[in-house]
């Protein structure tokens, strides 16, 4: 029977051999070697040079003058080629081209750990491959090597990209390929190349290692423990462990990078690292387990912004673990379930007869104290039932082996958690347990790999794998090196019944099938985006005026740069005052947007300036994305949200299964039914021989947090089970057999990532302008920041946008605003308030009277404020008031010209704790212009003063001038003829005087 099963599997694999002959090969190339070498990806700072490209780029929707154009290159490029095991894999691409094959990339982005910095949010964008011809010698074709580019784009914060390269349909068919890229912060370049950061080796402290405090039964070089976080590398060697911070330019670290490997935990024996696979609160955490003086002990470390943190002991004035169990004992292994904030731990109490119990016991770290211990295990091992599975209630049998328990693992979706060594147990309350009797005893597990999204795998010391769905009863044993789905599909030809059929003089076999259904459909499933919170980006290469269609560096360049422009106003987009058009790239093309026949007209003719043509349609963000009958990846559940769907089943005909169907039955298991609650309709389809389940999954409203959106979420699963298909039923594809009537898909409750409050200029200003009759704007103009005048009632409002579903509606639910900051004249003179003075300018429980900045404008009715005094609004009564009484920061604010002075305010919007409406902590700051300014009383009265004195003084000249003036003019005039009559007689005096004399010389004779 098992060479049958074997031959099987060798005659799969040799038709699949032919039929998938040919798969995708994804390298990385450097920004100026196309065609080059794979890169080693580790550059992290856009390329400068491509702006010269796009100076070329005249005749085009290309506009360099926006101030929002920023047209840089990403450092690297996806260079998609095939790669084929028995063919010329140079002829099928080019055969594949030639056919209309075309590779579509789509890049994910991995959230950042840390959420300060960055909202968090799901991002993909898609490219198409454009494709390049490589150089080389060229034959008589037109066409000799060639492969596909596409952009490897990069965003700040994430380090980690998902990269999925599929085919357009056409031409060739190639499976998906799907894999992960990382930046590597762990190498650097030199004068001789490339060359790796970490450093030859790992300075050992050697005499240290092997003290009495820390006991070594023998010395190794190898690294026993290695670590990798989102910047740094842990690693432990013998008992000393060490770190390493990755350069990351790209992540907001409060330190540089490491030049050398750090020691932490000095002078501690530590005698393993567990990691902790989800962070939390913004930082991540490595546990540390201390051996020798300190067994019995834990350090939990964490990782912040490239800070690294262990603190002392837990233990530190408190009883110890084995101190809290009273007897000699060892930590074997540690898990810190972060929402809890509990550290969950597996002990192992020695005795004198050298046999051991095993301890699960739970460290409480927001309380900083142990609990009592959850579990107490026997040392022998429990014996082999013909169940699946065995509750442990102390009435089952034991053997003789011990028990070797190794590890915990714990899976915050399902709440399962499981303990692991020669068994495996699971708990969903650390209290009552599950044995899997299935599970062979003879070789216990050394890894145990949860996937997080339904199922776990183990691999045990006899290098044998073990896959169980995740809160199943019944696992699978499988050799490594085989595929899954083939595996579990084949194993059913050998297990279950068969019998010989004859038919026609000929005889065949015929297996009965052990899956209840034949026809499993999922149907009426919603838009995916608006549950998985993806926001999707589709991008084209620019199109190229040469006739053969490939492109060249220059086009290419031009590819990079768009890509890196539409990321940049993706990331740009999240500013406080709305667009009038919800969509990131309203910016981009709004001045280009009327000439777009023209540029196309250019480009149908060839004559194209820089041989591209850019199409605005090319780069868009999609907001209706299918979902092609198939559940999303996870969900995203907000306060009362819902989610249906329905489930289509069929059964055989009786001649192939005995069943019907009353053995159909589909169930949804939930990890958290307190918040989340489901609903199950069933309908039967007799003449069908189906039955059609509608099913409604929902939010309960009772999830206690408001939280900033995608921050903070609560965990959670649903579990969809067809009763007995998980491993048993298939669904076969061009790919191969899929498992079907099993499914689990994680459920995040909370504020879901993409929701942003936003202020609505526009309403506002048309509200405003309507309500107070009247629009007096700045006399400097200011279109990113209107002005609104001082003695103008302020209408404020406030629109919800869905970055993810292009949905843009009015808020419509409670919220508080507060000023607090503000500066006069200028945005760069605003100064943050105190929580003193917020009180004060905004409240009237501050401790300062009269230093209100504003007040409700409607005064008829009672407001509504929170137990601070802070005043709460809604949509339908937004009105303020401005103020600025004698203590405030606005009052008497000094002209510095001959307008009224202006004051810009900085204004906090939020809805924590007073809307119930949603579980989102809409949190907003926003800059307000106000000009048109009241001057005190005082300074007012001084410049009446001045102004009067002036004003008194002109109209006391004027007068002056009109009744004094003719006389004054008058006797002017008369002195100035006096003194031209004067001046005349004494030129005539001269000249007579001058007349004489020279007579008088005439006439006289000589001496």
């Amino acid at each position: 029977m098992q060479h049958l099963f074997a031959l099987l599997v060798l005659l799969h694999m040799k038709v699949g051999l032919l039929l998938k002959d040919c798969e995708w090969k994804v390298v990385l190339n450097d920004f100026d070697n196309l065609g080059g070498d794979q890169a080693v990806f580790f550059r992290q700072h856009p390329v400068t040079s491509v702006a010269s490209v796009f100076q070329n780029l005249t005749d085009s929707a290309i506009d360099l003058n926006d101030k929002n154009s920023h047209y840089l290159s990403f450092p690297y490029y996806l260079k998609i080629s095939l790669t084929c095991i028995t063919q010329d894999a140079a002829k099928v691409i080019r055969n594949a081209h030639l056919t209309g094959l075309r590779p579509i990339v789509t890049i994910t982005f991995e959230a950042p750990v840390n959420t300060e910095h960055q909202k968090p949010e799901q991002l993909q964008i898609e490219m198409k491959g454009a494709p390049y011809r490589l150089q080389g010698i060229r034959l008589l074709e037109e066409v000799c090597r060639m492969c596909w580019y596409t952009p490897m784009p990069m965003t700040k914060r994430s380090v980690v990209m998902e990269v999925l390269v599929e085919s357009n349909g056409l031409g060739l068919e190639v499976n998906n390929k799907r894999f992960f890229m990382n930046i590597n912060g762990y190498m650097k370049e030199t004068e001789t190349g490339l060359q790796s950061s970490l450093g030859e080796k790992v300075g050992i402290d050697s005499c240290w290692i092997g003290s009495l405090n820390c006991p070594l039964d023998k010395f190794s070089s190898s690294i026993f423990d290695a670590i990798a976080t989102e910047s740094v590398l842990f690693l432990r060697q013998n008992q000393l462990v060490y770190y390493f911070t990755g350069n990351y330019s790209v992540l907001s670290l409060r330190v540089p990078g490491s030049g050398l490997w750090t020691r932490v935990l000095n002078n501690i024996c530590v005698s393993q690292l567990n990691p902790v696979h989800f962070p939390h609160n913004g930082s991540e955490y490595v546990i540390a387990l201390g051996g020798g003086v300190q067994e019995g002990e834990f350090f939990l470390g964490t990782i912040r912004d490239g800070v690294v943190q262990f603190p002392e002991s837990h233990a530190r004035g408190r009883k110890t673990v084995c101190e809290h169990l009273k007897i000699s004992c060892t930590i074997l292994w540690a898990v810190y379930i972060t929402e809890k904030e509990m550290i969950v731990l597996l002990v192992e109490g020695k005795k004198k007869s050298n046999e051991s119990d095993y301890y699960i016991m739970a460290y409480d770290q927001g309380r900083a104290v142990v609990l009592d211990r959850y579990k107490c295990f026997s040392h022998f091992s429990f014996a082999d039932t013909e169940k699946e599975f065995v509750m442990l209630l102390g009435l089952e049998e034991y053997t003789d082996s011990p028990l070797i328990p190794r590890g915990l693992s714990y899976n915050p979706f399902s709440t399962i958690f499981y303990i692991w060594g020669n068994v495996i147990l699971q708990s969903y309350d650390l209290v009552n347990y599950i044995h899997l009797s299935d599970f062979p005893q003879q070789s216990p597990i050394r890894y145990f790999i949860l996937s997080y999204a339904g199922e776990f795998v183990c691999v045990t010391d006899s290098e044998e794998l073990v896959y169980i769905p995740d809160g199943q009863r019944e696992g699978k044993l499988i050799k490594r090196n085989f595929p899954l789905h083939y595996i579990l599909s084949y194993r059913h030809l050998i297990v279950h019944q068969y019998h010989w059929l004859h038919f026609q003089d000929a005889q065949y076999i015929r297996f009965f099938h052990p899956c209840s259904f034949s026809v499993m459909r999922l149907e009426d499933l919603p838009a995916p985006q608006r549950f998985t919170r993806m926001e999707h980006y589709c991008t084209e290469p620019p199109a190229v005026m040469d006739r053969t269609g490939f492109h060249n560096n220059v086009s290419l360049a031009v590819y990079q740069g768009l890509i890196f422009q539409l990321l940049w106003l993706h990331a740009d987009y999240s500013r406080p005052y709305a667009d009038p058009v919800h969509d990131p790239t309203w910016r981009w093309w709004k001045n280009r947007k009327q000439y777009a026949e023209y540029f196309f007209y250019v480009a149908s003719n060839g004559n194209s300036s820089g041989g591209v043509y850019v199409n605005m349609e090319s780069y868009m963000k999609i907001y209706d994305l299918q979902p092609n009958n198939q559940l999303p990846s996870k969900i995203y559940l907000d306060k009362n949200n819902v989610y249906s769907f329905s489930v289509f089943l069929t059964i055989r005909s009786t001649e192939e299964s005995k069943n019907s169907l009353d053995f159909v039955w589909l169930t949804i298991v939930l990890a958290h039914p307190k918040f989340v609650d489901s609903h199950l309709h069933r309908h039967y389809l007799i003449g069908r021989g189906s039955v059609l389940y509608t099913v409604t999954i929902s939010d309960t409203g009772q999830y206690p947090k408001q939280e900033l959106s995608g921050t903070n979420l609560l965990k959670s699963s649903m579990t969809l089970k067809v009763i007995n298909a998980a491993t048993n039923c298939y669904h076969y594809t061009a790919s191969g057999p899929k498992l079907q009537g099993y499914a689990m898909v994680p459920i995040f409750i909370g504020c879901p990532p993409g929701k942003r409050l936003a202020f609505d200029i526009t309403r506002t200003l048309k509200y405003t302008t309507k309500q107070n009759k009247r629009y007096f704007d700045c006399i400097h103009k200011n279109p990113e920041l209107p002005c609104f005048f001082f003695n103008d009632v302020f209408y404020p409002f406030f629109l919800i946008q869905d970055m993810v579903t292009g949905d843009s509606g009015p808020f419509m639910g409670s919220y508080m605003l507060r000023i607090i900051g503000g500066g006069p004249y200028s945005e760069s003179r605003i100064r943050v308030y105190s929580p003193s003075e917020i009180l004060d300018y905004n409240t009237a429980n501050g401790s300062t009277p009269l230093s209100l900045i504003w007040m409700r404008a409607n005064r008829t009715k009672s407001p509504l404020t929170d137990p601070e005094g802070f005043n709460i609004f809604s949509g339908t009564d937004c009105g303020i008031k401005w103020v600025c009484e004698q203590n405030s920061p606005c009052y008497d604010v000094v002209p510095i010209d001959l307008t009224a002075p202006d004051y810009f305010f900085l204004v906090e919007v939020s809805n924590r704790a007073v809307d119930k409406s949603t579980y989102c902590d809409y949190a907003l700051e926003f800059v307000i212009h106000i000009h048109g300014l009241r001057l005190s009383p005082s300074r007012a009265i001084a410049f009446m003063k001045i102004s009067m004195a002036v004003l008194t003084s002109i109209v006391f000249l004027y007068v002056l001038h009109q009744v004094l003036g003719p006389m004054m003019w008058a006797g002017f005039t008369r002195l100035i003829q006096r003194f031209e009559e004067a001046l005349a007689v004494r030129t005539e005096s001269n000249i007579t005087f001058s007349s004489q004399s020279l007579g008088s010389s005439h006439h006289t004779p000589p001496l």
